[in-house]
């Protein structure tokens, strides 16, 4: 049976089997990372950018598939993570704006919001490099194009353009070396063709559901005992049939939680309260909260299974619940791991959003603390070249005050960059970014990490477990021993005896006896070197050091 035009409830069906898809491929398009890093997170990106844009499918009534489209973009723009799920969400904008005022569209009305699409994911990459995502979306458009009609149906449309893209995909190494050296091809482009088989496995009848969700394991079983409550996080949506909504004091609440918990924030917005309590009874938390307005969003989580210190978390919730003293510059940087959150807060950020490898931040975690703030201007330092992009998304998409991202693509250019911060003097936020770009400049970071799989980079060979160290973005040691990768790494650093300061970030599985000796190794290449540990509790990365 063929079928020849597109409404909101196939449309519907079509992206929910596109993101299932996704969601059980996930860990495979990870996989396809250019080095053998544990941190490969394209899939994960584009699987929590997709979930976006379907949540607000399902929730939407709107039944004129161009309004839909235009609703479940927004919702895939807030969510979007990494560059590969901002230009993801941007392709998805631009196919709404294709399909706008077409209340169900032909199949030709489909592949030209297709086209609109592309153009608008290359629009937001300010210099777009061939062999990406962006080729895949473009090439198949183009060459779909102009082998369909108006008598082509959407199930061919479908064979058509998935073919071609994975034509392109397979090119995508020759297009970019990186690729080719690491014998990988496109991670992005490789998510977005799986989103496109989902969607055509839904478009014949098969939809992609998804696969069975991986059992937590033994941090919670039935000898446990629940040691710190669950955090509630919540949107309340005040009801005029309830209260008043413009007079509404949200302090009632806050002071309701407070008896029955510990509040980590509760603020209100418009007619909207949004807050986070840590409580041992979250049932009576909601029902209070239902005496005043329903709940639009709600998370309830175990705090047994969390990662993060929630006894610090308790301990900082006063102070962070103080009313915001009104700046003129206020800052946010991202960062994973307690210790570099307290070393960021310790230099003068205001907020630091939880994030950074395997984590991607979203653009809303970023608009939802802007709204924390109370501030003429928001430097925004992302800390991570895969972040940037929904940092600036952010920025675009908030007006309460003028959000400006500084490019800081790792932790040590972000810490420098603050550090050497002097706001009191400059004559407009112009002058502060190409300030802090200059700083940016001078920084160098070496990452250290291990290995998932076999392989030989740059005249490198590496082999599964191995310590590896990257330089500037480029492998440069590689040894069974961390400590001695982080030795060559030293050594084959350029001009090294001509550097002055190091700034070393230890993680997790960090000693103090292994710093002490790498302190001593840098001393005796370089007598003159000065040399600042931090405890940055970060997971994934052994060490981030800035060498300046």
């Amino acid at each position: 049976m063929s079928t020849f035009n597109i409404n909101n409830v196939l449309f519907t069906d079509m992206l929910e089997s596109g993101a299932n898809n996704l969601a059980n491929e996930c860990e495979r398009i990870n996989a396809l990372n250019v080095f053998p890093v544990p941190d490969g997170d394209t899939g994960t990106n584009m699987k929590m950018t997709i979930s976006g844009g379907v949540k607000t499918l399902k929730e939407s009534e709107n039944i004129n598939l161009g309004l839909l489209t235009k609703e479940m973009s927004r919702g895939m723009v807030l969510n979007a993570r990494g560059n590969s799920g901002v230009i993801l969400s941007q392709f998805f904008q631009g196919l709404s704006k294709g399909l706008d005022g077409i209340e169900v569209a032909s199949v030709i009305d489909f592949a030209k919001a297709f086209e609109s699409g592309y153009k608008r994911a290359y629009s937001v990459v300010s210099n777009p490099t061939e062999g990406t995502i962006l080729t895949v979306m473009r090439e198949a458009t183009v060459e779909t194009l102009k082998l369909i009609n108006e008598n082509t149906d959407l199930e061919s449309f479908f064979n058509i353009f998935i073919e071609n893209a994975k034509v392109s995909l397979e090119n995508t190494p020759n297009l970019l070396p990186v690729l080719k050296k690491a014998g990988v091809i496109d991670s992005g482009g490789a998510g977005f063709i799986v989103i496109l088989e989902g969607m055509q496995k839904a478009l014949v009848g098969f939809p992609i559901v998804l696969g069975e969700d991986k059992p937590i394991g033994v941090l919670f079983d039935e000898t446990s005992e629940l040691q710190y409550g669950y955090s509630v996080k919540f949107i309340l949506q005040l009801q005029n049939s309830k209260v008043d909504c413009q007079s509404f004091d949200c302090e009632y609440v806050k002071t309701y939680l407070n008896s029955i918990g510990t509040v980590l924030e509760c603020y209100k917005e418009d007619s909207q309260i949004k807050g986070t309590v840590i409580t041992f009874d979250p049932g009576i938390a909601l029902t209070e909260g239902r005496k005043f307005g329903e709940f639009i969003a709600l998370e309830i989580e175990n705090l047994n299974l969390v990662s993060y210190d929630v006894e610090e978390a308790i301990r900082n919730a006063d102070l962070e619940n103080q009313p915001r003293e009104h700046k003129k510059y206020a800052l946010v940087a991202v960062a994973n791991g307690q210790g570099l959150v307290k070393a960021f807060k310790s230099i003068g950020v205001d907020e630091v959003v939880t994030g950074g490898q395997t984590m991607n931040t979203s653009t809303q975690d970023f608009l939802d603390v802007f709204d924390k703030l109370d501030a003429d201007n928001i430097l925004v330092f992302p800390n991570n070249g895969n972040i940037i992009m929904a940092a600036k998304q952010a920025c675009e998409n908030y007006s309460k005050a003028n959000c400006v991202v500084v490019p800081t693509r790792t932790i040590a250019e972000g810490y420098s960059a603050i550090s050497m911060l002097d706001t009191e003097y400059a004559t407009s936020i112009e002058e502060i970014i190409e300030s802090e770009k200059e700083v940016i400049s001078n920084v160098m970071t070496l990452e250290v990490t291990y290995s998932i799989r076999d392989a030989q980079i740059d005249g490198i060979d590496v082999k599964k477990g191995d310590y590896i160290c990257l330089y500037g973005g480029k492998l440069i040691s590689a040894h069974k021993k961390r400590l001695e990768a982080v030795k060559k790494a030293f050594k084959a650093i350029p001009d090294f005896k001509e550097k002055q300061v190091l700034t070393v970030m230890c993680g997790q599985d960090v000693k103090i006896d292994e710093v002490n000796v790498i302190s001593e190794f840098v001393k005796y290449l370089n007598p003159y070197i000065e040399c600042y540990p931090i405890q940055g509790d970060q997971d994934i990365y052994s060490y981030i050091i800035g060498v300046e």
